[in-house]
């Protein structure tokens, strides 16, 4: 592609350029990725995603360089396997409407909070004119996040606001409807490594009243671990009981949700460790649906049903017990949208 057309490269908006494992075992010449991205002077879309590093840490500011004659407006970037902060700070892209960063990056050995200051930097020259931001900070070890604050300028124009965080810092909740106040999409993730396995944040009832500080929040995404305090963990990849037993949880407090935020539409709850799978997860989506109240002038009351999930629609066999469960949409709590599995003859 470097030796493409002038006509050719004129014609590119969009690029994706992704990399997997196996692409580390061999020689990358990043130089020509840098002078392919100077020459396309009409890119508005850059999708960087690599596994491994390809580019590394240090080569950041070059990556960003290369793409400052471009008028871009959305970028994506994954600075892919964990390293620590090594070399200048790069000073990110302005006037992008959506930014997506994930930041596997740890301070440098002797400057502590080095790798918030690297990634503030990033989207700093932006804040005024960003509509989406999607953050995903995860650092090796549980740290300290960023200051949300600092991103307080974008709160004019910010509608859609994802962020992944390595602790448990609950303060976040009544920080963001304060600088964001326009919101109309927010999804956040608390994810802290704890025995090789991800846990988040456990639930609370005395959350929904920071959440109902945000009033204009339609769609809503959040990690709550409902497990802990119910003493409700995992013990078998097929125990079938227990994601039943997971989804009643969070039936329940959807419900409590579409009370405190009467504008929510889609409500989805993001279940870490759900297996033996340090790794695993599933989400729990639902809908809530606004009738109008039964008394006249009455507020409209939140109809809330769940979408059907992977695990849902048939008779299931647990081999543990030697009993088989009743997944079947009409035998689990609440109204599900979806159809059974045909059943087996």
């Amino acid at each position: 592609m470097l030796h493409a057309g002038e006509d050719v490269k004129a014609a590119i908006r969009k690029l994706q350029i992704q990399s997997e494992l196996w692409t580390i075992r061999y020689f990358v010449d990043t130089s020509k990725i840098f002078r392919f991205l100077q020459s396309l002077p009409n890119l508005q879309i850059f999708e960087f995603a690599q596994e491994g590093q390809i580019i590394k840490l240090k080569q950041l500011p070059l990556l960003i360089d290369s793409l400052r004659h471009a008028p871009i407006s959305e970028l994506l970037l994954n600075t892919g396997d964990y390293s620590e902060v090594d070399g200048p700070p790069p000073e990110g892209l302005s006037s992008l409407k959506k930014l997506s960063i994930t930041w596997s990056v740890g301070d440098a050995e002797d400057v502590p909070g080095s790798s918030i200051d690297h990634l503030i930097r990033l989207i700093r020259p932006s804040l005024n004119t960003l509509i989406q931001l999607k953050i995903e900070n995860l650092p090796r070890e549980t740290s300290a996040d960023l200051d949300l604050f600092s991103l307080r300028d974008a709160g004019n124009t910010l509608r859609v606001f994802a962020y992944t965080m390595r602790n448990h810092d609950e303060g976040v909740l009544d920080v963001i409807p304060e600088i964001f106040p326009h919101l109309r999409k927010l999804a956040l993730t608390w994810s802290i490594e704890r025995w090789v396995k991800d846990y988040s944040l456990p639930w609370k009832d005395a959350y929904l009243h920071s959440l109902s500080n945000n009033t204009n929040v339609e769609d809503l995404q959040l990690s709550f671990d409902f497990e802990e305090e119910a003493r409700d963990r995992v013990s078998n990849d097929e125990d079938y009981a227990w994601y039943i037993r997971c989804y009643r949880r969070r039936l329940t407090a959807t419900t409590k949700v579409s009370e405190a935020m009467p504008k929510v539409r889609n409500c989805a709850w993001l279940q870490l460790h759900t297996a033996r799978n340090y790794s695993s997860s599933m989400l729990h989506p639902f809908v809530i649906e606004k009738r109008a109240h039964a008394s006249e002038g009455g507020e409209p009351i939140g109809v809330v049903r769940g979408f059907k999930q992977q695990w849902m629609g048939s008779f299931k066999y647990f081999w543990v017990t030697g009993a088989m469960v009743d997944c079947r949409l009409e035998s689990l709590p609440g109204t599900i949208i979806g159809e059974n599995e045909p059943e087996a003859y």
